[in-house]
Formats: C-alpha cells, sequence, structure tokens
C-alpha cells in the first residue's frame, strides 16, 4: 500500500471526528450567548435522580437552550435559558445535559 492510499482515509476519519465533535457537546461547556438544542440528559452515577430533576423543570430532548451568563468566580453557577424559563445551575447539573448546536445559529 502507498503512502499516498492511506491519506484518503485518514482526512476522512479526521473530517468525521471534527464534525461529530462540532454538533455535540456538554451545556457546561456551551459558550454564552449561542443556541442550542437538548440532545439527551444523562444520568450522573453520583447523583441519579439529577437527570429526573433536570427534565421535569423542561430540559427534554428537542428544547433550545442558552447559556446567559456565567458565575464570576470559577463560571459556577451558570444562568442557562430552556424555554421560555431561566434557571442558575451548577457546573454539575450542566454537564448531564447533552446539547447539539443549531444550524445557522449566531451569538444572540
Amino acid at each position: 500500500m502507498s503512502p499516498s492510499s492511506t491519506v484518503p482515509s485518514r482526512l476522512a476519519g479526521g473530517a468525521v471526528r471534527a464534525n461529530a465533535a462540532a454538533i455535540s457537546h456538554r451545556l457546561d461547556q456551551a459558550p454564552s450567548g449561542r443556541l442550542f438544542t437538548v440532545r439527551q440528559v444523562h444520568a450522573d452515577p453520583q447523583v441519579p435522580e439529577r437527570a429526573r430533576q433536570l427534565e421535569e423543570i423542561g430540559f427534554c430532548p428537542g428544547e433550545r437552550v442558552m447559556v446567559m451568563a456565567r458565575g464570576f468566580l470559577g463560571g459556577d453557577p451558570l444562568v442557562v435559558r430552556i424555554g421560555q424559563s431561566t434557571f442558575a445551575l451548577r457546573s454539575a447539573e450542566a454537564a448531564c445535559v447533552q446539547i447539539e448546536g443549531l444550524p445557522g445559529t449566531q451569538h444572540a
């Protein structure tokens, strides 16, 4: 096998990984002012009821979510807008929410 025959497969694999990383994040890692969609809420092994609590207040797949602001020291808590409601979440709570970017959205 020649070196040139391995280049396309390496590039294709890198593009797939880069694309997957670009569309799926955790809410605690989201930049402020950008609109995302909730993809899934994961259970925290240390606090199993957290996923249910987040879903009860509106963090359900398909809902639009935005980090509005972060706390001054350490970035905690996060001020998060979900639907028409605004909440303060700790980073550990926000880390349970998997999000994906909406195509064509810009900073608010």
